[in-house]
């Protein structure tokens, strides 16, 4: 009721002051089939999801800038009945941020907004999602080098206390188990051909399941290269991970390079991702955590991959790819991809082949800022996929296929 009564206020607000507020909206909807279970016997799934986002913002004194986003995210059929209704509606976006700061070229955002650098590999908003990501915190903006500072929150499962009361504060309810990640970004532009990000990030989890050491302590490095050619054009990134998971030493890297020729209409490209992972019975762990990034984007679209190193079982991924894609039309697009997966390190039953994934994706911009996407996948499964799905009663070893259809409008 409360965010009922914030966005009456909001656009009310902005109706009477248009000539200096900015409106913003974005409706994407999405249906899929979805049959990557491995298994002709079962029917396939059909989803269909909406996401609906509506934004207002205004600047005051060309310094202050506030923004609110309020999104509804659902699946069709969710509230069960036709004359139900779901509270469903969250903030997605509401901050503040101050420009030139101190009367230097700083900027000051706080709140709640979506994070996301460079080609979103290792911080994403993962838009493709029907919810989105977001952070709370804060991102301190330094314009003339073009650096980022950012403290954010991931979870915090500490009830507020608003009456200081002992009970409260006592023995194990001291503990504090708020997820933090603070970090930087730093951007590197030598020419229109050559350019460079610098990053670094730590997150800690101060929940204590053993109750002496923090769950996670981890730190990321590295650094993504971006080269434009006439002919070709590369991106080289690489990261090296550290710290400790509880007890356990934990060190880790990830390694991307992709190639890709320039020539339009027609653009082919090959590239390979080494996410490192963990032998079984090692007492270290190698496995490189991609926490925060859009991993939709890179690992194949039917999404097996986008919970790393969870959806490796730790074992890691190496991703050998080609793509070819066609702009046959400035309002028609095609992209074709081939994906060969297998395991970084090899599983105790000695597989290591995840399988081969094929992507068709064709898009069409309807008008400016409104497109329809089409995408169907196959994923040919081998033995190490094979395994993880099936059960000791059902083999699961068909060919996993998965098609959508989305319209995504903006304004």
């Amino acid at each position: 009721m409360k965010m009922k009564f914030l966005i009456i206020f909001l656009f009310t607000a902005a109706s009477i002051f248009s000539q200096d507020w900015k409106f913003s909206g974005q409706i994407q909807a999405r249906t899929e089939v979805d049959g990557r279970d491995f298994s002709n016997s079962t029917y396939a799934l059909t989803f269909a999801s909406l996401r609906t986002r509506l934004g207002v913002e205004k600047t005051i004194f060309d310094k202050v800038t506030f923004f609110a986003q309020i999104q509804d995210s659902r699946i069709f059929g969710q509230e069960m009945n036709t004359l139900a209704s779901i509270d469903n509606i969250d903030l997605h976006q509401g901050y503040a941020r101050l420009d030139d700061l101190f009367e230097i070229p700083w900027s000051l955002q706080v709140g709640r907004f979506e994070v996301s650098y460079g080609t979103e590999r290792f911080i994403g908003a993962v838009g493709w999602n029907y919810i989105g990501r977001s952070f709370d915190g804060a991102r301190l903006k330094i314009k003339s080098i073009d650096l980022d500072l950012f403290a954010l929150t991931h979870s915090d499962t500490v009830k507020y206390i608003s009456n200081a009361v002992p009970s409260l504060y006592a023995g194990e309810f001291r503990t504090s188990n708020t997820y933090s990640i603070y970090g930087l970004w730093k951007k590197q532009v030598f020419n229109p051909q050559h350019a460079l990000d610098i990053f670094g990030y730590y997150e800690i989890n101060r929940n204590k399941s053993n109750g002496v050491d923090s769950d996670i302590r981890r730190g990321t490095v590295g650094l993504s290269y971006y080269h434009t050619g006439y002919i070709v054009s590369s991106i080289i990134e690489g990261a090296y991970q550290f710290g400790k998971l509880g007890t356990i030493d934990h060190n880790a890297y990830l390694i991307s390079a992709q190639l890709n020729t320039t020539f339009k209409p027609i653009i082919t490209g090959i590239g390979i991702d080494i996410v490192s992972g963990t032998k079984p019975g090692s007492d270290k762990s190698k496995s490189f955590s991609q926490t925060f990034g859009t991993n939709h984007k890179f690992y194949g679209y039917m999404d097996y991959f986008i919970n790393i190193p969870v959806n490796t079982g730790g074992l890691g991924l190496n991703d050998f790819y080609y793509n070819l894609s066609y702009q046959a039309t400035e309002s028609l697009f095609a992209q074709f991809m081939i994906h060969h997966f297998m395991a970084n390190q090899k599983a105790l039953s000695g597989e290591s082949i995840y399988g081969q994934e094929i992507d068709l994706t064709v898009r069409y911009d309807f008008v400016k800022g409104t497109a329809i996407s089409w995408g169907g996948s196959i994923f040919i499964p081998r033995n190490l996929m094979k395994a993880n799905f099936s059960t000791p009663f059902v083999a699961k070893e068909d060919t996993g296929f998965w098609t959508y259809l989305m319209l995504t409008a903006n304004f």
